[in-house]
């Protein structure tokens, strides 16, 4: 029980009734589900629900990605010279994608996104196993199989022996290793195998905490912490330098080549 002291005062019972439109208190998980059970939430709040922002955030993603993919597969295959490997693992990799936003649609559908005590306890397992654990894995492979596109590009580009190839095969093959096991892992870390989405079974499971104390253990300083923030994302300076060398291609054909032809000579 929780003692009226220590609920906030906007959400004891009122004489007036609170408008419809009125959002939901702002709690954790356990108090709001507690002052649920206890009837101190009035009828009209709406129920907190967080899954229609993961959706369409998902298959906006999805939109995008399909539409540079079918733009690069329109440029190899009709003005180019066709499809190679990293294009059909790409592929592979959209095709991993849109399992993914299905599988995020369906846990959504079943009450994903919306506190445990306003989700049915028969769908508890479901959402448990579809989006955790199956899920986790094709997320996993997604994610991977798209990097490795890169990397066979990269592969195809660079010469042979060159000190880029080399890297390039060690992030390929030390990347998926890793990931692999990880998709290994996540059906693995419970005995029995079922016990993953449904802790009502007997058995054991591996210590879910065991990455946070090993993040504590390996705490950075702020500055280190800062450099990292800043190199993660030289990612989308990448990006903009990349569309401002595609603007420049034009001038490989202008009589004032090396006048012009700074501007992605410096984006380089």
């Amino acid at each position: 029980m929780i003692s009226q002291n220590f609920i906030p005062q906007f959400l004891l019972p009122r004489h007036t009734t609170p408008s419809p439109s009125t959002k939901p208190p702002d709690s954790s998980s356990t108090e709001y589900c507690d002052l649920k059970a206890l009837g101190l939430l009035p009828p009209e709040y709406p129920i907190p629900d967080g899954g229609p922002t993961v959706s369409r955030t998902i298959w906006s993603f999805l939109a995008f990605s399909t539409v540079f993919l079918f733009l690069r597969i329109y440029c190899k295959k009709w003005r180019s010279r066709g499809l190679w490997w990293d294009d059909y693992v790409l592929i592979f990799s959209w095709l991993m994608f849109i399992a993914c936003a299905v599988i995020c649609q369906l846990v959504t559908n079943l009450g994903f996104g919306r506190y445990p005590c306003d989700i049915p306890p028969s769908h508890h397992p479901t959402i448990a196993f579809v989006g955790a654990t199956l899920g986790s894995c094709i997320t996993i492979l997604t994610i991977v199989w798209s990097k490795t596109s890169f990397a066979i590009t990269i592969l195809r580009l660079s010469p042979s022996g060159s000190v880029l190839r080399n890297i390039a095969w060690f992030v390929l093959v030390s990347m998926n290793t890793l990931m692999i096991v990880q998709a290994v892992v996540v059906w693995v870390k419970c005995n029995p195998i079922s016990k993953n989405w449904d802790l009502s079974n007997e058995g054991t499971c591996w210590d879910v905490h065991a990455t946070n104390y090993y993040g504590v253990f390996c705490g950075m300083r702020k500055k280190e912490k800062l450099g990292v923030v800043v190199g993660m994302s030289m990612g989308v300076v990448a990006g903009v330098w990349a569309f401002i060398k595609s603007s420049k291609l034009v001038l490989l054909g202008s009589k004032n080549f090396t006048c012009e032809y700074h501007t992605r000579a410096a984006s380089c």
